[in-house]
């Protein structure tokens, strides 16, 4: 190869554009950026929904499967949440669910643990719906039998 050739190769190889380690920083933040936004759109409201999935479900768990810490010495109540069906529990779970953050559920059990059910019955007011309250209603009354 002749001099001028070497030179010509070595120009064309080794010249690259001024900015190029700045042009790549700049386009790895880019789709970083991207990357991160897509998380916290998409991804964030999907992990949160699971986990207070899973936290409603422990909730219920948890009261139908130590009754006597939520009720004390009241047994007819303690039998009917022996007694309730997975379908009822389910829909205890959903209303538990929608209405479940981490402030909810300290200021709940805190109610609980106090056993003071009339600040229960004040959330539950305030904060369920006409047709959450009908749910409820409707599994009282199922449940009523049990009671007598």
């Amino acid at each position: 190869m002749s001099k001028n050739n070497r030179k010509r190769v070595n120009n064309t190889t080794t010249k690259k554009g001024k900015n190029t380690g700045f042009g790549r920083l700049m386009c790895s933040l880019v789709i970083l950026g991207v990357v991160l936004l897509l998380f916290i759109n998409y991804a964030l409201p999907l992990l949160k929904k699971e986990v207070t999935h899973i936290a409603a479900e422990k909730t219920v768990e948890m009261i139908t499967s130590n009754p006597e810490k939520i009720v004390g010495d009241n047994k007819e109540i303690k039998k009917v949440l022996e007694s309730m069906s997975d379908e009822d529990k389910e829909v205890v779970t959903e209303i538990i669910e929608n209405h479940i953050d981490a402030e909810t559920a300290t200021e709940i059990m805190e109610y609980v643990n106090n056993g003071d059910k009339a600040a229960l019955m004040e959330y539950a007011g305030e904060n369920l719906s006409a047709d959450e309250m009908m749910e409820l209603m409707e599994m009282y009354g199922k449940y009523s039998d049990t009671l007598k």
